[in-house]
């Protein structure tokens, strides 16, 4: 009888370390206070730094920076939490990169976005090119649809009846006016073959990483909530102490302060909706 009862205590002893255990972890998880922060060449990065981190450290974050050079593996990184989080794409990449590659990323807050534009070296609008211009645009769903919204905006297509247009290709091409020949190709080459075409669209980061003039802009996109810019973290952490931190110091008036004095241009498109 003593030994049932010892094994009887032994098991809900150790079935209590096991709980603890777990708890503690958990809780760790949640308010650990070193980060891993999956950063680019792209100007939200310097964003960060500059006006961000300085006040998750006033609230004792450490912050551990690190390089990449393609989104795809920076995103990996995230799911996979070898990075808390990056920077580096809007709401309507991250469904699709989840529907595709099977992640679990998360737009944790929306952040202030640089606007698309189409560039040009030869002309300043589209009404001033021939018919049959040549229009480069990415080939990523997500920045696909957003270019081709921005034509449709400005009346320059039309799509067909019932296309979404957060998923929009040139097949969903129903009017075209003025003949455009667009070729989707990938987002980092537009800018170095733009001199061999008409007209070219790039991201705001894409344009600001190619040192883009932005003079050359003949027309801008009008930026909707899908397509600000977030932070991207992995769903399991959205209610993690840390990733609330983050949240607030992007919705923080010292934030606020630090944009006004960071856009002097105006050329930064704010959040429209939190």
């Amino acid at each position: 009888m003593k030994k049932i009862i010892y094994f009887i205590l032994s098991c809900m002893l150790t079935a209590g370390l096991f709980a603890c255990s777990e708890q503690n972890t958990n809780t760790g998880a949640s308010d650990k206070k070193q980060l891993v922060f999956g950063a680019s060449a792209m100007p939200y990065s310097t964003i960060f730094e500059q006006g961000i981190k300085p006040l998750l450290e006033k609230k004792g974050y450490t912050i551990e920076t690190i390089m990449f050079s393609t989104l795809e593996v920076n995103n990996q990184s995230v799911d996979s939490g070898q990075v808390d989080f990056n920077l580096d794409q809007h709401t309507s990449y991250i469904n699709v990169f989840n529907q595709e590659k099977n992640t679990h990323l998360y737009p944790l807050v929306h952040i202030p976005t640089l606007p698309a534009a189409f560039y040009s070296n030869k002309y300043n609008s589209f009404q001033q090119a021939p018919n049959g211009a040549t229009v480069l645009i990415p080939n990523d769903p997500a920045n696909t649809s957003r270019a081709l919204r921005v034509l449709t905006d400005n009346q320059l297509i039309t799509l067909k009846p019932n296309t979404n247009p957060i998923l929009a290709t040139p097949k969903d091409i129903a009017n075209n006016p003025k003949q455009l020949k667009i070729t989707p190709v990938d987002s980092v080459l537009i800018p170095r073959i733009l001199a061999e075409v008409d007209f070219g669209f790039a991201s705001g980061g894409i344009a600001y990483q190619s040192k883009l003039d932005p003079r050359k802009a003949v027309l801008r996109e009008k930026v909707i909530p899908e397509m600000e810019m977030v932070v991207a973290i992995n769903e399991k952490n959205k209610n993690t102490q840390w990733a609330k931190d983050i949240k607030a110091a992007y919705l923080s008036a010292e934030f606020q302060q630090f944009m006004r004095s960071y856009d002097q241009s105006h050329t930064w498109a704010l959040p429209q909706n939190q």
